[in-house]
């Protein structure tokens, strides 16, 4: 495999990643993906093709609106660069073209439930539920390293862990600690991953989210009781397991 080949890869990802950018706000927002083009949030203008070259036009705008000077926010660098380097990364574990495209749909949501997360902590359903059947498919189809009886329990059990420990949370604190969607995400991760990467995906999100939240909530100087996205955890944690759980596997627990 050629420099040359992840670098296109690469640069098809940044071009992937614009696209969960306008995918990700309208189903978020509810629009139609077949209204007009993109549009300024803050200004309604319509953007020109030259200012909506991936992760280019960003830095040549400096990080304004061409028309209203309104910032844009840094979700839209951070989902293209994500998005590139997950595309460069699997494009190296991955030859068979099926398998590629199966685990790049699954990245796909998790990319978009974290930006959507970390925009209005809402993730839809089609970006955690929605994982789900195409997981089964996946599975059934043997493209998956999982069979579809470890994604069946994969998606059961992701459920039912996570809404264990919100009603656990609730009925200690009287206050909600879980959104449903992080359920939901956690059922798509589980019919991807099966229960073996539930159980790492968790780990992996609970230790990254308690330590960054704990930094955040330092640095800002905010009460603990302040709400904090998990969705992105959850992600990173399915990402993480995805590209090395097998090394992690091996290193920790079965070496």
């Amino acid at each position: 495999m050629t420099v040359y080949y992840i670098v296109a890869i690469g640069i098809l990802g940044l071009c992937w990643g614009s696209f969960i950018n306008v995918l990700a706000p309208r189903i978020l927002h509810g629009r139609s993906l077949l209204t007009k083009r993109s549009m300024c949030p803050s200004c309604g203008h319509i953007i020109a093709w030259y200012d909506n070259i991936p992760l280019l036009s960003y830095f040549l705008l400096k990080a304004r609106c061409r028309s209203c000077r309104q910032p844009i926010s840094w979700l839209y660098p951070f989902t293209e660069v994500i998005t590139a380097a997950c595309a460069m990364v699997l494009a190296t574990m991955v030859s068979d073209p099926f398998v590629y495209f199966c685990y790049a749909l699954f990245l796909t949501g998790l990319i978009a439930a974290t930006r959507t997360d970390l925009e209005l902590m809402l993730i839809p359903v089609v970006f955690s539920l929605g994982l789900v059947p195409v997981g089964f498919v996946a599975a059934w189809a043997d493209l998956l390293a999982i069979s579809l009886t470890e994604s069946l329990v994969g998606a059961i059990a992701g459920y039912a862990v996570l809404w264990l420990v919100a009603k656990g949370f609730a009925a200690c604190t009287k206050r909600e600690g879980l959104g449903v969607g992080d359920m939901d995400l956690l059922a798509g991760i589980g019919a991807w991953l099966g229960p073996v990467g539930i159980w790492l995906t968790l780990l992996i999100a609970s230790c990254s989210g308690a330590l960054v939240g704990g930094v955040y909530l330092y640095a800002a100087g905010k009460d603990r009781h302040v709400r904090l996205p998990f969705g992105p955890f959850l992600a990173l944690g399915a990402a993480v397991y995805l590209f090395f759980g097998s090394y992690l596997l091996s290193l920790f627990f079965f070496p």
